[in-house]
């Protein structure tokens, strides 16, 4: 670990949107605080770039302590921090320039930006920490800040009501977090980030291994997981439409994915404990499979929206639990574009469907059909990634996420060769199956080569580890087959049943709910 006061440049970005916070407070008039926090945005988004040119030639940096003893805060500079710290900076100029447009005209606009900009501060701050305690403080205080932002419009009792429940699984995140850190600092006796993360190394490749530290690292994927909203704490994310939609973009693009840099940042630990590969593994790849199968029974876009940022979290916290942490990051780089894009553009795309339309299965497959798609995408699958020299069966994770995107490109070919599709149909299905496949392994290599050693890389998982893999597979090989027969099924009363359980969302919301009015 090099110390160097470079690492000191992480402390930019957070201190810029700080200031542009402090002066909505002063100056109260919503079109200078716009045009300072845009500047500070823009500014920061630079300051990233010019982080990741040094630490490329340079390497990773941690700036000295900055504090008493092992207390106090320290930042770090790598592939891993830079990469996001610009996801946020970008994005977040973005939706700065959206909130001029969308709030104008509202009396309390100053204070909306302000904060806006003290949420996206705290990001910054959790996401260039190179100590633990810097960590817990950027971590408390973005679902802080984001508090005041879901109950900005404090006289909507929907909007006060998930901000409740927001609160109350932050809590508990908070708490699992801090238990996590007080066992890792008793157990290794270090703060940074960086030394923990040796240490744990150290410990899987043969070192005693404290009881502390596997405890943490349970801790660790249960905080990251209420904070990214898996079942059955997702129902706050549902709700938080009555917040304005510059909220729900940072919501869903940003700050929902402070769960996923969470464990890959902590990935030496996550990797030491077989429980915590394991439990990301099951409620990741469960909340994926039910949230994407309730988001196709909604009628509002933003709750299908919503559904489909659960699912997206629940896919990468199971990528986590294959140890397939670059291609997490790559997913969740893409993700926030997508989302942020999708909530900022959620109008339009309402009138585009109505004009429009949307492509749906009219009756089910032929079996024959779903067989030779199925084996198409595969050979896709192993030609690309073999012309492009990747070892497909070196890292088994990385094997059942290869398979598990087979499955997702088979369900493409498949709607796009049913039901009689005339041959320039099913050669331009055939084409954009087999672009995706050499865009994911394309995208796959870069994340790879950018982040390098900033991630932990999992070792062969012990057999155990292995079987759940397999099983996440299968699940995801049903819920595909089932996607394809659906339209042969849509008529049966036991699907109609199903339809209605599955669009309340199995009831999970609604036993909050109770849950919270009884407390």
């Amino acid at each position: 670990m090099e110390l160097s006061n470079m690492g000191l440049l992480a402390y930019m970005p957070p201190l810029l949107m700080m200031g542009a916070a402090l002066s909505a407070a002063v100056l109260r008039d919503p079109k200078p605080v716009f045009q300072i926090g845009r500047a500070m945005t823009a500014v920061s988004v630079i300051i990233t770039l010019i982080a990741g040119g040094l630490i490329y030639g340079m390497g990773p940096v941690t700036s000295p302590l900055l504090g008493i003893g092992q207390v106090g805060f320290s930042a770090r500079l790598d592939a891993l921090s830079v990469i996001i710290m610009w996801l946020v900076a970008l994005l977040s100029l973005f939706i700065v320039q959206f909130s001029h447009n969308y709030l104008d005209g509202d009396e309390r606009h100053a204070v909306f930006l302000g904060r806006l900009y003290l949420t996206i501060g705290a990001v910054l701050v959790f996401v260039g920490a190179g100590n633990v305690w810097q960590l817990l403080l950027g971590w408390v205080g973005t679902s802080l800040s984001l508090h005041q932002l879901l109950i900005f419009y404090n006289e909507r009792p929907r909007a006060i009501r998930a901000a409740r429940k927001k609160f109350i699984v932050a809590r508990l995140g908070d708490l699992c977090l801090l238990s996590a850190i007080i066992l890792l600092v008793g157990a290794f006796d270090t703060t940074d980030i960086v030394a923990l993360g040796e240490a744990t190394q150290a410990a899987m490749e043969g070192g005693p291994i404290p009881i502390g530290a596997t405890v943490a690292a349970v801790l660790v994927v249960i905080a990251a997981s209420l904070k990214s909203a898996v079942f059955p704490f997702h129902g706050w994310l549902l709700e938080v439409m009555e917040t304005p939609t510059p909220v729900s973009a940072l919501l869903h693009a940003g700050l929902l994915n402070a769960g996923i840099y969470l464990v890959v940042r902590f990935g030496p630990l996550v990797f030491l404990s077989t429980p915590a590969l394991v439990l990301l593994i099951l409620v990741g790849g469960f909340t994926a499979l039910f949230a994407s199968t309730v988001m196709i029974t909604q009628t509002s876009v933003k709750v299908s929206l919503a559904y489909s940022s659960a699912a997206h979290m629940g896919f990468m916290l199971m990528l986590c639990g294959f140890g397939a942490h670059s291609v997490a990051i790559m997913h969740l780089v893409a993700h926030s574009f997508y989302k942020a894009h999708a909530f900022l553009s959620s109008g339009s795309f309402v009138e585009y469907v109505q004009h429009t339309g949307s492509q749906k299965l009219n009756k089910a497959p032929k079996p024959l059909s779903v067989f030779v798609n199925i084996s198409l995408a595969l050979a896709m699958f192993v030609t690309i990634g073999s012309l492009l020299g990747i070892e497909l069966t070196k890292r088994p994770g990385e094997t059942a996420l290869g398979a598990i995107f087979a499955m997702a490109v088979a369900h493409l070919l498949i709607k796009g060769t049913s039901d009689h599709a005339p041959l320039y149909v099913i050669s331009r299905t055939v084409f954009a199956a087999a672009a995706v496949t050499l865009a994911f392994f394309a995208l796959e290599l870069t994340a790879a080569a950018l982040l390098g050693n900033s991630v932990a890389v999992l070792p062969q998982p012990n057999p155990f580890t292995l079987g759940i893999m397999v099983m996440a597979v299968l699940a995801f090989a049903a819920v595909t087959l089932l996607g394809s027969v659906l339209p042969a099924l849509a008529g049966r009363p036991a699907w109609r049943t199903l339809y209605v359980h599955l669009k309340n969302g199995l009831y999970a919301n609604a036993l909050f709910d109770r849950l919270i009015r009884s407390s």
